[in-house]
């Protein structure tokens, strides 16, 4: 006892060495704030590497046996891979590989890059790889284009990437500069088909030939007069022009000028991608990316500096860099108005406080301990890592409340041995003596509650341990300081003489004793209320609509879009102009990004999909979703031959991404067949659109382009001594034509693409009776038709694989929260659907994390009620107060389900959480209850009056923190600003379990306790 009179005692006689040592680590932490990255969600690595191949326009079926399956196969052999999903469509590959949580993420990273080093050369020589990490990193910070009215595409391309980019890349934190649909010049050489002919000349000779002016090559070292020389075969050219001098051999001796056969033009390269913007003529789209670690805000700073710069010289030439997205506006926006909410709700508690003390000076001390308590919080985020997201501020709104308590109830108690006639040191000493020995059991028990968090996997684990992590250290913060702050605080804010005064809530608490001392007689009231209580929390979490995620508007939408496949790249983009237009039409629309034939979260998809970033006014009057449903209804109306059309906002759509969830509610269909399953998918289709609250249903496994397919006769070989080999170069150089070489203009080179003229009359009737090919054995041109067979496939269906097996995937989308009685009721639809019974069904998406999440963070729960309930016996020693505070705990989530309830929300991944820190503030006033019954039950005989004793001591300090724990998070539930909606199921939880514990401590436990004790 001595021990501990001394520690207090060296407290107060070193007061101000402490308030410096507080002080200075507050100005750190204030520091550090100012260092700490910003995002929406937490920068974490997720274990899916993200595995893109290129391969031009290659048909599908080529894809999928070159391509797709020797990839799939050797990244199946990767360590620790748990998942694989691929899709394959017209010259594209995308792989995702899912690993467990526990590996190591660049681990796996470099696994995926050695896997697909080995089998480089065993698939396309061609295919460009591309392998990306997940991370909220790997996705643009914001997105510009580089436009203009008067120069091509292709100018802007290369002005971006040889002269801009490397500029860009300069800046500190930028990763990369992504250019989405870039145009690049080339040179054609168009090959004069009837003098080909007429010269009888083989198209694969003229190729060789000037591929070998394509070589530099290293043969030797000359040593001359003191001077070393390196001696090369330097064959490249740096006028393309000059490749017409060239002489081409037509046998005898004799030979052409490559200019009698041949016109060389500049051109753009084929292409399958295309971007533009809704306010010029001619736009490249590209992407800002960031560094891992950096902060996107810093990083956002810097670029639109430069940018400035960089429009002032180029405003010359007719050329603009715009802005079309920034997603730290919303960054900004959203962690402001958290903080924000914050520092409302500190303010709502100190008047709370003030209402129940009268004391302006302790009111004020409790004001200044939140920012204290919050900065020294932010020194552990930042030697851990931990950044300022939606998730880490959760953390710090749901213990704003609880900040102040530590210190009211120490302050609290200091009081009453004051007002006992103590002096004010006796009274500080004894007083701190009293409470925070058991305070710190307290804090204890609710930082263990926190531990099951590490049994909850998946994107939900890591964002709530974020969470968590930061409530943690808060708490022990909180605790630190109300150890050695909160004496100090005392011995200054507490007059010299007490200065007695009928507090005004004393007569109220004299009422409430006196109901409980009449309420005790009838203690077995308590039971009937209990199951009441038990059974209601039953009843609304079953009919209380369940959904993964809380919607939130953030003021972006994407319009993903599918056309007919049948369409060529010139049609899709006439086709997304009109969307354009229409999107243009809303009042609220500010502008507009679109990409064709790629997307904001693929590298590459068919020509017929695309989608259009749109950015609302910053001032917008109506929400997102009203917004997306006008131009739901405009584009469905005046686009009616589109074939799928989703509409999301950025985050949502990111973070499906990410997580690799394809919908909010993903319907799976497996069998054997894609072609089949496709079928089947669009069929199903129809049904689910019938479904109510279902917004949209769209086939995500779709179909490809059509397809004309070229087999060759046996004879072509015998007879005409033409292979597949001639045939595949000489058609491709008529239809598509063969990039040989590249001229060099410094460090700039451009391709020279060789292609063959063409009659001008339809491509496939030409192909069907016109085209012949050369025959080295015969010396003539062979009709075509003579050589290989011609069939036609007008649907071709993309192939995705789960873990290599085919399966077609329906995205999903709902109106509403209620994701739960969507999802039976699509699960009755399926039952009901006649599927052939070769094709089996699966639910994912979205909501198969949700049911994962659902199930995990039970089992939290479960194991956090266990966790206390072993604490508190080890602490009282009493069966009999560990149940008493275990019911108390319980009974909470009648509060908090029926907060859900009358508010209208749904049960979520937040609300649950919300139930885990009720629990963890909730603990800490049963504690203190009967922590000073066990005091009493050594002054008192009376069992009534031992229990009503500490009752009257501890009413007004549960009123006054619990009703400021809960309106602290006023400004939150109230989804005042820009991002709270996010965190607004949490406080709205946690509001309505804190606001019912007080019925419960202050009634329901008493009673039950006292029935139990006497029983």
């Amino acid at each position: 006892m001595q021990d501990k009179k001394d520690f207090y005692h060296y407290i107060l006689k070193n007061k101000l060495a402490i308030i410096l040592i507080i002080s200075l680590l507050t100005a750190v932490g204030y520091r550090l704030s100012m260092t700490i990255p910003q995002g929406v969600l937490p920068n974490i690595f997720f274990p899916r590497i993200e595995v893109s191949i290129d391969n031009g326009h290659a048909p599908i079926s080529q894809m999928l046996y070159s391509v797709t399956k020797p990839s799939e196969e050797a990244l199946k052999t990767v360590q620790d891979v748990q998942k694989i999903v691929s899709s394959t469509s017209v010259g594209t590959t995308d792989i995702n590989i899912y690993f467990n949580w526990s590996i190591d993420p660049y681990l796996a990273y470099q696994l995926v890059q050695a896997r697909m080093a080995d089998i480089k050369n065993s698939i396309s020589k061609d295919a460009k790889i591309t392998i990306r990490q997940a991370t909220p990193s790997m996705y643009p910070v914001s997105i510009y284009t580089i436009s203009s009215d008067n120069i091509s595409r292709a100018k802007l391309t290369e002005k971006l990437y040889y002269e801009l980019k490397p500029v860009m890349l300069g800046i500190d934190g930028v990763f990369d500069i992504q250019m989405k649909a870039p145009a690049w010049s080339e040179y054609k050489l168009v090959l004069d088909s009837k003098k080909v002919a007429e010269y009888k000349l083989n198209i694969d000779d003229i190729i060789t030939q000037l591929k070998a002016q394509n070589s530099i090559d290293f043969l030797g070292l000359i040593n001359s007069k003191h001077t070393q020389y390196i001696l090369s075969l330097n064959q490249k050219r740096e006028n393309a022009n000059e490749l017409l001098d060239l002489n081409i051999n037509l046998g005898n001796q004799k030979s052409i000028k490559l200019s009698d056969i041949a016109l060389m033009l500049e051109k753009q390269n084929p292409i399958k991608q295309f971007s533009a913007s809704s306010r010029y003529k001619n736009s490249v789209v590209f992407d800002l990316l960031r560094q891992p670690d950096a902060n996107a805000v810093s990083v956002q700073k810097a670029f639109n500096k430069k940018i400035e710069e960089l429009n002032k010289k180029l405003s010359h030439d007719g050329i603009h860099i715009e802005k079309y997205y920034d997603g730290t506006d919303f960054i900004k926006e959203a962690v402001g108005s958290v903080i924000d909410a914050i520092a409302l709700g500190s303010i709502i508690a100190v008047l709370i406080v003030f209402f129940f003390l009268r004391k302006f000076t302790l009111s004020l001390a409790a004001l200044v301990i939140i920012p204290v308590t919050f900065f020294i919080t932010m020194i552990g985020m930042k030697l851990i890592g931990i950044d300022f997201n939606i998730f880490s501020l959760g953390g710090m709104v749901a213990a704003l409340g609880g900040l102040i308590d530590q210190m009211l109830i120490v302050i609290e108690n200091i009081e009453r041995h004051y007002e006992n006639g103590e002096t004010k040191e006796n009274a500080i000493i004894k007083g701190a003596k009293e409470i925070l020995p058991i305070m710190v059991v307290a804090t204890t028990l609710s930082v263990l509650i926190f531990i099951p968090l590490l049994l909850v996997s998946g994107i939900v684990g890591e964002f709530f341990k974020q969470l968590a992590t930061v409530l943690v250290i808060t708490y022990l913060v909180s605790q630190v300081i109300a150890i050695f702050l909160t004496p100090i605080i005392a011995y200054l804010a507490l007059p010299k003489t007490i200065n007695k005064h009928e507090d005004f809530m004393q007569k109220y608490i004299d009422k409430y004793i006196n109901f409980l001392r009449k309420s005790f007689k009838h203690s077995w009231i308590s039971l009937p209320i209990i199951l009441v209580s038990l059974a209601t929390s039953a009843y609304l979490y079953l009919h209380i609509p369940s959904t993964f995620l809380p919607e939130w508007d953030e003021g972006n939408i994407v319009v993903d879009l599918v056309l007919p496949t049948d369409i060529t790249l010139e049609q899709s983009q006439e086709e997304f102009d009109q969307i354009g237009e229409i999107i243009s039409t809303v009042k609220d629309v500010d502008g507009w990004s679109m990409r064709i034939g790629t997307g904001l979260g693929r590298l590459s998809v068919p020509i017929n999909n695309g989608d259009f970033l749109v950015t609302l006014k910053a001032n917008h009057k109506r929400s997102s979703f009203e917004v997306i449903d006008e131009l739901r209804s405009k584009i469905e109306v005046q686009i009616p031959n589109i074939v799928e059309l989703g509409l999301s906002q950025v985050l949502e759509d990111r973070l499906g991404d990410i997580m690799g969830a394809e919908a909010p509610i993903a319907v799976m269909l497996y069998g054997s067949n894609p072609d089949e399953l496709t079928h089947e998918g669009y069929k199903l289709q129809k049904k689910l659109k019938t479904i109510k609250d279902v917004e949209e249903v769209n086939v995500l496994t779709s179909y490809a382009s059509p397809s004309i397919n070229i087999r060759a006769k046996s004879i072509a070989l015998s007879r005409y001594g033409i292979d597949e080999v001639m045939i595949k170069t000489q058609i491709r150089s008529l239809y598509y034509g063969e990039v040989v070489l590249s001229i060099a203009n410094g460090e700039k080179l451009t391709n020279l693409r060789v292609i063959m003229s063409r009659p001008n009359i339809d491509p496939i009737e030409y192909l069907k009776t016109t085209l012949k090919i050369y025959s080295p054995t015969l010396n003539e041109q062979i009709p075509l038709k003579e050589l290989a067979d011609i069939s036609y496939q007008h649907k071709v269906a993309e192939v995705t694989h789960y873990n290599l097996s085919p399966v077609c995937v329906l995205g999903v989308r709902f109106r509403g929260n209620d994701m739960s009685t969507v999802v039976k009721n699509i699960q009755t639809s399926l039952s009901n659907a006649g599927l052939p019974d070769n094709i089996t069904t699966d639910i994912s998406g979205f909501y198969k994390e949700q049911q994962k999440s659902f199930k995990e963070m039970s089992l939290v729960i479960l194991f956090a009620i266990t966790i206390i309930f072993i604490g508190l016996l080890l602490n009282f020693s009493s069966l009999r107060i560990a149940l008493s505070i275990l019911m108390a705990l319980i009974l909470t989530t009648t509060g908090v389900l029926g907060a859900l309830y009358l508010s209208g929300k749904p049960l979520d991944i937040m609300a649950f959480m919300g139930i885990l820190i009720v629990l963890s503030i909730v603990i800490n006033n049963n504690v203190l209850i009967f922590d000073f019954y066990k005091i009493n039950l050594q002054n008192r005989n009376d069992e009534i009056e031992q229990q009503l004793d500490s009752l009257a001591l501890r009413a007004k300090p549960i009123l006054m923190t619990m009703v400021s724990n809960a309106l602290a998070l006023l400004p939150i539930a109230l989804a005042i600003g820009t991002g709270t909606q996010i965190i607004q199921d949490l406080a709205i939880a946690i509001m309505g379990g804190l606001l019912f514990a007080i019925v419960i401590n202050l009634y329901i436990v008493p009673l039950f306790f006292y029935f139990i004790r006497v029983r």
